[in-house]
C-alpha cells in the first residue's frame, strides 16, 4: 500500500502543480475566459474530490501506524487548491500581473499611442505580462487594450488621462490605479 500511496500522492501533486500553473497563467488576465473558468471551477473541484478520496484511503490504510501522523501532508494539497482558487476568483492574481506589468503599461501610455495608431503594436504583441488581442487609441489620449475574452465579452485595461474612459456601447470600467481602468467590452 505504501507504493500505491506514494504514487497517488505524486500524481495528485503533479496534477495540482499543473492546475495551479494553468490558473496562474490564464486566470490572472483582465477576465476569465470560458476555458479558464471551467478549469478553475471544475478542475479545482475534481482535485478536491480526489484529495478527499485519497485522504480517506490513506487514513484507512495507515490506521494505527506512525505514518498516519502526516496530517499536514493530507491538507497541503487541498489548501493550495483552495488558496489558488480564492485568490484568482477575487482578482488577486490579476493584481499581481497588473502590478508587474505596470511599468510597461505606463511606458505604453506615455509613448505607445503612435505605435498603436500606426498598427505596429497590435494583436499578439506583449505589454508586460499581457498579450494584446486588440489595441486602440481614442480621442483625448485614452488607450484601450483588450487582453482576453471573458466569457462572451472582451476584457482588458484602459488608460485614460482625463478621468473615466468614454463609454462606447455597453463598456464597463472599474478604476485600478492612477489613470488605469479595468475594462469590459460587451456586445
Amino acid at each position: 500500500m505504501h507504493t500505491a500511496d506514494c504514487l497517488l500522492r505524486g500524481l495528485l501533486a503533479f496534477g495540482t502543480a499543473a492546475w495551479i500553473a494553468y490558473v496562474l497563467l490564464f486566470g490572472s488576465d483582465a477576465g476569465l475566459s470560458l476555458p479558464a473558468l471551467l478549469v478553475l471551477v471544475w478542475g479545482g473541484a475534481a482535485l478536491l474530490a480526489l484529495y478527499a478520496l485519497w485522504s480517506v484511503l490513506h487514513v484507512l490504510a495507515t490506521r494505527g501506524t506512525a505514518r498516519r501522523r502526516g496530517i499536514a501532508r493530507l491538507l497541503a494539497g487541498p489548501a493550495a487548491v483552495l488558496l489558488t482558487f480564492t485568490v484568482t476568483w477575487i482578482g488577486g492574481t490579476f493584481w499581481v500581473r497588473f502590478t508587474i506589468s505596470r511599468p510597461f503599461l505606463d511606458r505604453l501610455a506615455r509613448d505607445g499611442g503612435t505605435a498603436i495608431t500606426a498598427g505596429t503594436l497590435g494583436r499578439g504583441s506583449h505589454v508586460g505580462l499581457f498579450r494584446l488581442e486588440e489595441a486602440e487609441v481614442l480621442p483625448g489620449g485614452t488607450i484601450r487594450l483588450i487582453t482576453t475574452d471573458c466569457m462572451f465579452d472582451h476584457c482588458g485595461v484602459a488608460f485614460s488621462p482625463n478621468g473615466q474612459p468614454p463609454v462606447v456601447g455597453e463598456d464597463t470600467y472599474s478604476p485600478l490605479s492612477g489613470h488605469w481602468w479595468l475594462w469590459w467590452r460587451s456586445w
